[in-house]
């Protein structure tokens, strides 16, 4: 029986961790809170208060994320290149 090795067996989570992952802010002005995703890592949202809640709080779903996929044996997806690390959209 041939073995498979996951190709993210040599990188930790410190290491993605370390990426510079895009984050989208979106304020949803009907409840009064901001939205934070990481396009890069799909289903990878959290909200806050205001947008710096939002960002830590989205920061903490990527490491869980990103734990579960290596947990996983899954390919984590790396960052758009050239993107920059925290955009607003409204």
């Amino acid at each position: 029986m041939i073995e498979t090795v996951p190709r993210t067996k040599d990188k930790n989570v410190d290491y993605y961790m370390s990426l510079s992952y895009p984050i989208l802010l979106v304020y949803d002005q009907e409840d009064d809170y901001w939205i934070a995703r990481i396009p890069d890592l799909p289903g990878c949202t959290s909200d806050g208060a205001d947008p710096n809640e939002a960002v830590k709080n989205v920061r903490d779903a990527q490491l869980g994320w990103i734990d579960v996929c290596i947990e996983r044996g899954q390919e984590v997806p790396l960052p758009t290149p050239d993107s920059i690390s925290v955009s607003l959209a409204s």
